[in-house]
């Protein structure tokens, strides 16, 4: 799916896209169905509603992979990141917890120059008042992004409040979700959960561009020590999407392992 220049403009200006509707209610339904298979076999018998998260994820299924490879994600990253990029991996998630402060999955100045991004889709309806996320958009870029340190520094208390109000009134966009909708968003961007639900599902698809230093690499590897070696349906991928994803990456894994 080729992006507008306003849409390119407003994910490099203010760190995220935000897709209405991109999945129709039976595709969703798809999606839905294959994820709950996923998280019912990791369970092993265990009551759905636990804390769940598993990943690698859509890796494990054919069905999955498909959207992933669907121009609605991979023609959308191909848009954003103006590039080349590699597969960073993937999460599925069964939440419990009532909030997740703000923070941001890459912090740090060394973090901001290397572009990374995440793709959420909610397979439950979100709100403000129900577990939607909620960004602050610009934080991916400097100095703001450092401005807000203190809030990554204790983002797993919630009683925390290093700007002197607690962090769910603390303004943002807040990106109300409804199933079908998917969310892409700059891992330097802080953004947080509140007002969560017990069984909120949401599947996360992670992307990077090619990695350009060994400070990069670094980076890659602290997120996803596997990063170098593709399982499941990515493994041995006859995809041209899926092969253009994992190739550079495991042609620099070989490289490290024979330097």
């Amino acid at each position: 799916m080729a992006i507008s220049d306003g849409q390119k403009r407003h994910f490099d200006t203010f760190g995220f896209l935000f897709l209405k509707g991109a999945f129709s209610p039976p595709e969703i339904a798809e999606i839905s169905r294959e994820a709950g298979r996923l998280w019912e076999r990791e369970r092993e018998g265990r009551p759905f509603g636990e804390p769940q998260v598993v990943s690698p994820f859509v890796e494990h299924s054919s069905i999955l992979t498909r959207f992933v490879e669907d121009d609605r994600i991979y023609g959308t990253i191909e848009g954003l990141m103006g590039g080349g990029f590699v597969w960073a991996g993937s999460e599925g998630n069964v939440t419990a917890h009532a909030s997740h402060g703000w923070h941001a999955d890459r912090p740090g100045e060394k973090e901001v120059g290397y572009l990374r991004i995440k793709v959420n889709i909610y397979l439950d309806a979100v709100s403000e008042a129900a577990g939607c996320l909620r960004v602050l958009p610009g934080s991916h870029r400097l100095p703001y992004h450092t401005d807000l340190a203190p809030l990554h520094a204790g983002h797993t208390d919630p009683d925390r409040t290093p700007f002197g109000i607690a962090g769910v009134e603390i303004r943002g966009a807040v990106l109300e979700s409804e199933p079908g909708d998917v969310i892409f968003f700059n891992q330097c961007l802080y953004h947080s959960v509140f007002n969560g639900f017990a069984g909120r599902r949401y599947v996360a698809l992670k992307f990077a561009a090619v990695p350009a230093t060994e400070q990069n690499l670094d980076s890659l590897v602290r997120s996803n020590q596997a990063i170098f070696n593709p399982i499941g349906t990515f493994a041995d991928s006859a995809s041209p999407r899926v092969r253009a994803m994992v190739d550079p990456i495991r042609e620099i894994g070989a490289g490290r392992r024979s330097s």
